[in-house]
């Protein structure tokens, strides 16, 4: 491998280390929305193949917000630093969902179609990588987070996600829940059959590691769930499967992934 490609992986780790909990806090900003206001994103279409040409289609419903809001739309992928224009104009049917009402200049049209409904469209999602967006109206800031192609998985009552944090998977958000309520669970990373050494970041950027074969003892909270990360090193292989299983007594939900592919 030639010098000048390893330095530029290293670089990359480097900075997305020091990103890591800036990004933490991005993805948890869009899992919260405000008080009295509720969303549902409903599947209406999927096609394809994941990895390839996976298309998936979503309404979005909005509650808890004045009848007469106008949303701008703001989308915010995992691979930009800043969220980028889309969609203006858009209103609530009765039902709350999402529509290009077409009726007055400020609002968003589809052609001569009153009132039709928004599809929003995700092309190619990569597995586990979030589609992000943000509706403002004066007063109403709305985030939304969907995961078209998730990484998860289910024993039991635990559950166990994760998403992607960056384009490449370099750095994964690990989420679980269904454990039991402030007690330690362990976390265990393998990569291609091998023990893996995780990499945990805080969101004050401080970076600890777990013993391979031990791994990494991690506290849930009153509500039985744990938020850590993993940084995959691209610079020993430039790609590859991490497997992460969560332990507890009564369950064991594990799932893996690929890193460093688009």
């Amino acid at each position: 491998m030639r010098p000048c490609m390893r330095t530029a992986r290293t670089d990359r780790i480097r900075a997305l280390s020091v990103l890591a909990p800036k990004l933490i806090r991005l993805q948890n900003e869009f899992e919260h929305i405000p008080p009295g206001v509720s969303t549902e994103a409903k599947e209406i279409y999927r096609r394809g193949t994941p990895g390839r040409d996976l298309q998936v289609r979503y309404y979005i419903y909005v509650k808890g917000v004045p009848p007469d809001s106008v949303f701008r739309q703001l989308q915010w992928p995992v691979d930009q630093e800043k969220p980028t224009a889309a969609l203006s104009g858009i209103t609530l049917n009765a039902d709350g969902l999402m529509i290009c009402a077409g009726r007055t200049p400020g609002q968003c049209h589809n052609g001569d179609k009153l009132d039709a409904p928004i599809q929003f469209t995700m092309q190619k999602p990569l597995k586990g990588e979030p589609r992000r967006f943000i509706f403002f109206s004066p007063g109403i800031r709305i985030p939304i987070s969907i995961v078209p192609d998730p990484v998860q998985s289910e024993d039991k009552s635990c559950k166990l996600n994760v998403i992607r944090l960056s384009a490449k998977f370099e750095l994964a958000l690990i989420e679980a829940s269904g454990f039991p309520t402030n007690s330690d669970v362990r976390m265990r990373t393998s990569a291609g059959g091998e023990p893996g050494v995780i990499a945990k970041i805080d969101e004050s950027g401080k970076t600890s590691t777990a013993d391979k074969s031990a791994g990494l003892a991690v506290k849930t909270d009153g509500k039985g769930t744990i938020q850590t990360t993993v940084l995959n090193n691209t610079t020993k292989t430039p790609m590859g499967t991490e497997t992460v299983e969560v332990t507890a007594p009564g369950c064991s939900p594990k799932v893996s992934y690929e890193w460093g592919v688009f």
